[in-house]
């Protein structure tokens, strides 16, 4: 073994083993009390962090596609641009189905408020699956020739919408085309009821904006035969979603705009990787505050272990051998205290993620009842190189101080 790495190991466990409650052994145990409660806190909050942005992930998946094309000119596009059958043969594509999005206003039983209709093909229902998402009434949108709406709960909750209620019709109001009659308002508008057959609950941003209706129903309104805002592609759970985009993408051309799950929520997902960012460096400042425990500590036993130098140096000890000796030191400590505060910390994230030991103090509307936790293999070693770091670092100055003395 590496003589310093040697002596270093024997100073590290021999002080505790003695069993002397010195002034050093209490600095030292700080500082090694630091870098466990710091690794811990750096692996729960990450692990948190990452629960909340697979739940969210989850419940946007219900509803966002996991590819979508739309057009880089213009609202809508005619669906012969694009070879279809070519990406249904795609390995890996499940489903693919034409929408139409467009902002309307929605009327119910005497009240109104502006909404996103949103014009799905037949076969959409099969490719969402939203039996889970279904708060009340039937989860259709076609039966025959009838037309039914799905409304997201929130525009229910505004307007008033009742399933089971079936004398009043939710009416989709869109502007009309062409020359308009100001003296007429009425007419400036082209309209067409249709039943509200079920209520759905997704996620917040989408039960406060979407009503979902057949594409048949929307495509005489909007006066778009043949025509989407977008087509939605889902794929097989063991796909490469980024693999199938960029197939997709050189196959469309640059009038199309293919972005996967994460891309249309770019935002959103920006948003929790910054904040997930932000606290992880916050921890960490706080953590290398408590680590400079770990400088005074060294320096103490540089200037106890100066007799020991002295020795050592009499005996061929270099002055470069003298400063790894206590680098050597702090890296251990900080070794020693992350894998414990690591293994801590993956344990209490574990026993949450298993047995949902924490609540929410009042889960009553939410979709949870427990933090959501995820274990993430690469925060562990994040983590610990980062514990490493500042053991190198705040070994530095006492190493110095050590090179000095034999110099």
């Amino acid at each position: 073994m590496n003589l310093p790495l040697k002596i270093a190991f024997r100073y590290f466990f021999s002080r505790r083993r003695e069993g002397s409650f010195n002034i050093i052994t209490i600095i030292s145990g700080i500082s090694l009390l630091g870098y466990v409660v710091g690794a811990a806190a750096l692996i729960i909050v990450l692990s948190v962090f990452n629960g909340f942005e697979n739940l969210f992930s989850t419940l946007y998946s219900q509803f966002d596609a996991d590819i979508q094309i739309t057009s880089t000119v213009g609202k809508s596009f005619p669906t012969s641009q694009l070879n279809i059958a070519q990406i249904k043969n795609i390995d890996g594509v499940l489903h693919v189905n034409y929408v139409i999005e467009e902002n309307v206003l929605a009327r119910y039983n005497g009240k109104q408020v502006l909404a996103t209709v949103k014009g799905v093909d037949e076969t959409y229902l099969n490719a969402v699956q939203l039996d889970t998402n279904l708060i009340s009434g039937a989860l259709l949108l076609q039966e025959g020739d009838t037309n039914f709406a799905l409304i997201g709960q929130g525009l229910a909750y505004q307007l008033g919408v009742q399933p089971d209620d079936q004398f009043n019709f939710l009416t989709i109001y869109v502007p009309s085309k062409g020359e308009i009659d100001l003296l007429n308002a009425e007419n400036a508008f082209k309209r067409n009821p249709i039943f509200p057959i079920g209520v759905l609950g997704i996620q917040e941003e989408v039960d406060n904006k979407y009503i979902l209706v057949p594409l048949r129903f929307i495509e005489p309104l909007l006066e778009k035969k043949n025509q989407v805002s977008a087509i939605e592609i889902r794929l097989r759970n063991d796909a490469s979603m980024d693999k199938i985009r960029s197939q997709i993408e050189e196959n469309a051309g640059d009038s199309f705009l293919v972005k996967n799950r994460f891309q249309q929520r770019d935002s959103f997902y920006k948003v929790m990787k910054s904040e997930k960012f932000i606290s992880f460096m916050i921890l960490l400042f706080i953590m290398m505050v408590a680590a400079f425990n770990t400088v005074g500590s060294l320096y103490m036993l540089v200037i106890e272990k100066k007799k020991d130098l002295k020795i050592f140096a009499s005996m061929g000890l270099t002055a470069n051998q003298a400063r790894k000796i206590f680098m050597f030191e702090g890296i251990i400590l900080a070794i020693f205290g992350g894998l414990v505060g690591i293994i801590l910390g993956g344990s209490i994230c574990w026993l949450q993620q298993e047995y949902n030991l924490i609540n929410f103090s009042s889960s009553q509307g939410f979709i949870i009842d427990s933090y959501p936790v995820r274990i993430n293999a690469t925060d562990f070693l994040y983590v610990f190189l980062t514990i490493v770091g500042i053991g190198f670092i705040t070994s530095l100055y006492p190493a110095y101080k050590a090179k000095q003395m034999i110099q």
